[in-house]
């Protein structure tokens, strides 16, 4: 098969399940589409490749950004081996590992700083306040996020609480968040107005103008402009707030498993990363396992 032809079949599948990585996932595969040139059929590739490729990134961009292009190529892979028309074995493509530096976390009271700038009267603030507030209460990954459409939003219970069912890229499985009264409030506003805008899309999410999601990009920038009009003094991403919520959790009492529960971790062990957020919190429970030592000058003096 024609590289293009199956990296346009790939697209148009992986746009089944997820609507806002199409573009991402389609510039790494056209700029790897370029690179193994003159090779043009799908089955003439090898690991080979994959390793020039990713070699051949390292001078322009960012470990981060060849650790998410090995993902993608390796999905890619997959796909095609599983469909019998690539005897390239994808687990050649070993993920990239590399220490990343330490991320700044969003706090209650930084939540609270970037939505006092922000009103609730006009369509693009209240989209701004709606989001970064779900994110928060939620502990959702931005992805989740704008592929929630607005029949998988629930009831508003009696207790003010409302849930959405999400589906998580990494396990494809369906699965339940909550936010509070306050949120929903915002919720309420919202699909007032957006069931005023032009629009045949189901997702909830829509850029007024456009008439299409909001790209992950579009609200990276909304939350550092916020940020920046806020005057926090921190490196905030949309992942800041799920970080956030796992540290808001342990400083309440809560235990890991909670974390694990209320982020919905594929996997348990990826909660006890945040048992870290918090120097202070690591170090009290670090310091109930230390031993003290009784010097002999002490033990003369007693």
């Amino acid at each position: 098969m024609n590289i293009e032809k199956a990296i346009q079949v790939y697209l148009e599948w992986k746009q089944t399940h997820t609507n806002w990585a199409y573009t991402r996932y389609e510039n790494r595969l056209l700029q790897f589409k370029a690179f193994i040139v003159p090779k043009d059929k799908l089955d003439e590739i090898n690991g080979d490749d994959i390793v020039a490729f990713h070699r051949s990134l390292e001078e322009k961009y960012s470990l981060n950004t060849i650790a998410y292009s090995a993902r993608v190529l390796k999905n890619f892979f997959w796909f095609w081996h599983g469909r019998g028309k690539t005897g390239f074995n994808p687990k050649e493509i070993i993920p990239i590992r590399f220490i990343s530096a330490d991320k700044d976390i969003v706090t209650k009271d930084d939540l609270e700083d970037m939505s006092d700038l922000l009103e609730v009267n006009h369509l693009q603030d209240l989209q701004k306040k709606l989001i970064i507030h779900l994110l928060w209460d939620t502990g959702m990954r931005l992805s989740e996020l704008l592929d929630i459409k607005i029949s998988d939003i629930g009831e508003q219970g009696t207790d003010g609480l409302r849930t959405a069912k999400v589906r998580t890229r990494k396990s494809m499985r369906y699965n339940l968040v909550i936010w509070g009264a306050d949120t929903d409030e915002l919720m309420n506003r919202y699909l007032g107005m957006r069931a005023c805008l032009d629009c045949e899309s189901n997702l909830l999410l829509i850029n007024p103008k456009t008439k299409k999601v909001f790209t992950p990009r579009s609200v990276q920038r909304w939350i550092t402009e916020l940020s920046d009009m806020a005057m926090l003094d921190k490196n905030i991403t949309p992942h800041s707030f799920r970080h956030g919520k796992a540290n808001f959790i342990l400083d309440q009492g809560g235990s890991v498993r909670d974390v694990s529960a209320l982020l919905r971790h594929v996997k348990p062990e990826s909660s006890f990363q945040y048992m870290q957020l918090s120097k202070k919190r690591y170090e009290d429970v670090a310091r109930r396992y230390l031993t003290t030592f009784t010097t002999s000058k002490e033990l003369q003096l007693a």
